[in-house]
């Protein structure tokens, strides 16, 4: 098991637990940014920009994976290109070998993909592209972000996806599309999504996508419509078993390894909701201290959040914590609070890890294929060091490395440049936050209208920039 899980990536992260240990900080306080607002015309000029550019960046795509498989010698990486079918297949194993697509472009098994995607191109059906790929955003008391929905960084991963889509398209001459499984409630005995909020989250992403590309090209699909029986939860039946084999082989090394990553992960808002009727209770049987019950009651979210940051802020940064003990000056709720979130973290994470070893590399690919008969091809957003058959994406392209959507934000920069970040990190920069204002105390918007009743931002821009003109001319950057 230790062998299995050094060879991927299993839990996806920010920036942010490298730059807590780097001393960033200890972030008693926040600091707000200055505000921008939008208005629905300036975001649909916003969303056409973007969209206008993906059918020339698709063919572009499309065309240096054939010249690059054009200019290799003869018997490089591939077999058989005499033959038109598995010279198309090489050309879409080409958009994937390029390094601003694939994290492991460089260590595809090229061979072994040509020969998946020609048996795909060879069932003369409709392919699919499958992905996993999403939990909502997390808050992490506002160290990563402001608010659980979709908002620019999510635009910009869709946007890529699409953009691979349509060049594989332009390659086979038949139509392709892309199913993304999310996460949701793959994970839900570790992380505690709310399933609400996971269920806006899909439906947010599924409206970019049919927003920026024709509808249904990427489909949104919930794990557990596949795997399990829709509920919030895929371990049922003869995966119990499993998962609870995979969590007896789970040691503590493994948990080390993992712990803070997950501690920023799990829906802290879910187990310490305001209102006790929203909040989830004992998670993995462990009681919220009657203390901390008694504090919630009359706190607003403000407090709620500053509480849940302390607990994780002291845990990642030992250091901090008696920043936070001053902080709360005397008051002993802090150290309950760290207590319990230490202790439910370590228990998610066991069992984070086990949910992700129950699954075989293939076990999706072969759900599709039993309930849909889709003729699938594989992608994954972690590299899978012992699957290099499976192109590991780019999702917020190179820049963005292993960062993924749900856990950062997105800043436009002067110099046709986006960074993703966490919060904290972006109050080391000079940037704005970009909100939409209502219009006659209405939110009626073309797209991420969902933003506007709760507050927050579509993105953050460098200040002292046309705002307007910066958004608009960040759809080209790659």
């Amino acid at each position: 098991m230790n062998d299995a899980l050094s060879e991927r990536e299993i839990v996806s992260e920010s920036n942010l637990h490298k730059a807590l240990i780097s001393n960033l900080g200890s972030f008693c306080t926040l600091e707000a940014r200055p505000a921008i607002n939008m208005g629905p015309q300036e975001v649909e000029q916003v969303v056409g920009a973007w969209r206008a550019g993906m059918d020339r960046q698709a063919s572009r795509l499309a065309r240096s994976a054939i010249n690059t498989l054009a200019a290799l010698p003869v018997g490089c990486l591939y077999e058989c290109l005499g033959d038109k079918s598995w010279q198309a297949a090489a050309q879409i194993c080409e958009v994937f070998r390029n390094p601003q697509v694939s994290k492991n472009a460089g260590r595809l098994d090229t061979r072994a993909l040509q020969r998946k995607v020609h048996e795909a191109l060879a069932r003369d059906e409709h392919i699919n592209l499958v992905l996993g790929w999403g939990q909502p955003k997390r808050s992490a008391g506002g160290l990563k972000t402001l608010g659980s929905f979709a908002d620019l960084a999510e635009m910009y991963a869709i946007r890529r996806l699409l953009i691979i889509v349509r060049a594989v398209s332009q390659l086979v001459r038949r139509p392709v599309g892309m199913i993304v499984l999310t996460g949701s409630s793959r994970f839900f005995e570790a992380l505690f999504t709310r399933p609400n909020v996971g269920q806006a989250y899909d439906a947010q992403r599924q409206m970019i996508a049919d927003t920026l590309g024709r509808k249904g090209t990427l489909s949104f699909r919930p794990y557990s419509d596949l795997s399990g029986d829709g509920s919030r939860s895929v371990v049922i039946d003869a995966r119990e078993q499993r998962f609870r084999d995979s969590l007896a082989v789970v040691t503590d090394e493994m948990i080390l390894s993992k712990f803070g990553t997950v501690l920023l992960n799990i829906d802290w808002e879910h187990l310490f909701a305001l209102d006790p009727m929203q909040r989830h209770h004992a998670p993995h049987g462990i009681q919220l201290p009657p203390s901390i019950e008694a504090w919630l009651r009359g706190r607003d979210e403000t407090a709620c959040s500053r509480l849940i940051r302390a607990a994780i802020v002291s845990l990642i940064s030992p250091e901090r914590q008696s920043d936070w003990i001053a902080s709360f000056e005397g008051e002993d709720v802090f150290e309950v609070a760290l207590s319990f979130v230490q202790s439910v973290a370590w228990e998610s994470t066991r069992k984070y890890i086990a949910l992700h070893l129950i699954d075989s590399s293939d076990e999706a690919t072969s759900i599709l294929n039993a309930a849909q008969g889709a003729n699938v091809l594989r992608l994954t957003v972690h590299q899978k060091r012992d699957r290099r058959d499976v192109p590991a994406i780019f999702t917020l392209g190179p820049g963005g490395g292993n960062l993924l959507a749900q856990h950062v934000l997105a800043c436009v920069l002067k110099r046709d440049a986006i960074v993703f970040e966490s919060y904290a990190e972006l109050q080391q920069r000079d940037a704005a936050a970009v909100y939409l204002r209502p219009v006659n105390n209405q939110f009626v918007y073309p797209l991420f209208g969902w933003l506007a009743p709760a507050q927050q931002p579509l993105c953050f821009v460098e200040a002292g920039c046309d705002t307007l003109k910066l958004l608009c001319e960040a759809g080209g950057v790659q």
